[in-house]
């Protein structure tokens, strides 16, 4: 009786439940593989779109969560110590940032200008040579000749000319024979100016001071004319052509300071002036061309390198600075904890120029907050901290002297929306007065369960 009531059960579900896979042939299945394929790169293209927007929130919310769920499990008494600093206003440079390249003070091929052996190479590759010190020394030995031949013939011309002007003075012999003699002379003279002149072409000597470079061929090689030999050059000063955008073009000139950052010296700042500027800008790229030195006189600088270079062209006056262990990164976004009360929130600014450990703060702060310097990976908003370095801060404070009576009114920023982030605190009304900084420290450091 149970087995006929199975058998039954069994063909009400093969009815119900009809075989999918038996549907399933064999011109369908390229086009089921091509549609899980393009939804799978249709999710992972929206992923990617969306991921600069979803992730900072998603990251936010989670952050928030895990920090509510901290608080709870540890009865909402969670204090963080952290070290903070205020902000305060300074000078700032000015500064223009770009690249450039190191070249050479003086620099050139040496090239033979004849065809000739080389007999002799006076040089060590590398050293130091001195202006006019002879380099290389090809064989002369028909040169020389040549130059003794057009002396013996210009001594023979010059006695014929002696002789025949002495004969014409006594009107003995004619002028034509005089004018030839004259004439004879003069072309001995420029035949041996010749002569010498090859014959110097048969050294090459140091057009300056320098360092010579490495040679490709040896004493015995057979060289052509205009051949390239070896390269002298002179690195001391040394050179930084750098280029800087059009709208910049008045903010340069001549006797300005120049930061330079090598690679192969990156703990090094080495210092430059601005020797020269470029008459005109370049027709493809809209830049002014500018020519900077420094003095080199170690020698570790080469022509080649690159460099990374911030142009200083003024000074900047009262401007808000925090140093830069007080901003932290979020993709894009820069951001500062604030601390306001004895609580923490998170704060989006806008930086600028970055200058000795300290960051040019353009928008999101005002003089006198309390920014976070150390600590901030275990910050959430609105979590309460003890300040560890709050004594030491009131004290260089109080030796500043007392701050200002009325805060000024912080600059709004528009930007785009943030779960997290912390709205810039509205100015006190003018009938309440401002806090001193000893009061407002004092608040600060309040313990959060009692404020």
């Amino acid at each position: 009786m149970h087995g006929k009531s199975n058998d039954k059960i069994k063909v009400i579900i093969n009815m119900q439940l009809p075989n999918f896979f038996s549907k399933i042939t064999k011109d369908k299945i390229p086009f089921i593989i091509g549609g899980v394929f393009v939804g799978a790169l249709s999710l992972w293209v929206l992923g990617k779109v969306l991921a600069p927007w979803v992730r900072p929130t998603i990251k936010d919310a989670c952050l928030t969560f895990l920090d509510l769920k901290q608080d709870r499990a540890s009865g909402g008494s969670r204090v963080v110590d952290v070290e903070a600093v205020r902000v305060t206003t300074g000078t700032m440079t000015k500064r223009i940032t770009t690249v450039g390249k190191l070249r050479a003070n003086e620099e050139v091929t040496l090239r033979s200008e004849m065809a000739g052996r080389i007999l002799e190479i006076n040089f060590k590759e590398g050293e130091a040579v001195e202006k006019d010190d002879l380099l290389i020394q090809f064989e002369n030995a028909d040169l020389v000749a040549e130059v003794s031949l057009a002396e013996a013939e210009l001594a023979m011309r010059q006695s014929d000319h002696e002789r025949i002007t002495k004969l014409r003075s006594q009107n003995i012999e004619s002028v034509k024979k005089f004018d030839e003699t004259k004439a004879g002379l003069a072309v001995a003279e420029a035949k041996l100016e010749k002569a010498k002149a090859q014959l110097a072409k048969s050294t090459i000597v140091a057009p300056f001071s320098g360092n010579i470079g490495l040679i490709d061929v040896s004493a015995g090689a057979y060289v052509q004319a205009a051949q390239d030999l070896v390269k002298l050059v002179d690195n001391t000063p040394i050179k930084i052509d750098f280029k800087v955008p059009e709208q910049n073009v008045h903010d340069v000139g001549v006797g300005q300071t120049a930061e330079l950052r090598i690679d192969g010296f990156p703990d090094e700042i080495i210092m430059a002036s601005v020797a020269s500027v470029d008459a005109s800008l370049d027709a493809v790229s809209h830049s002014l061309s500018l020519r900077a030195t420094t003095p080199n006189d170690q020698g570790r600088l080469r022509a080649g390198m690159f460099a990374h270079i911030s142009l200083i062209v003024g000074e900047k006056g009262n401007t808000m600075v925090v140093p830069e262990s007080a901003v932290t990164r979020d993709g894009e976004r820069e951001f500062v904890w604030i601390i306001m009360r004895g609580k923490t929130g998170r704060r989006r600014v806008i930086t600028g120029t970055r200058e000795a450990g300290k960051v040019e703060i353009i928008q999101g702060l005002r003089t006198d907050e309390l920014v976070v310097t150390a600590g901030q990976i275990k910050l959430g908003e609105g979590t309460s901290v003890n300040v560890t370095n709050l004594e030491s801060l009131e004290e260089a404070l109080k030796e500043e002297g007392e701050a200002e009576a009325a805060a000024p009114k912080p600059t709004e920023i528009i930007l785009a929306p943030h779960p997290v982030d912390v709205a810039v605190p509205a100015p006190e009304t003018a009938s309440s007065a401002a806090p001193t900084p000893a009061e407002e420290a004092a608040k600060e450091a309040v313990d959060p369960a009692t404020a």
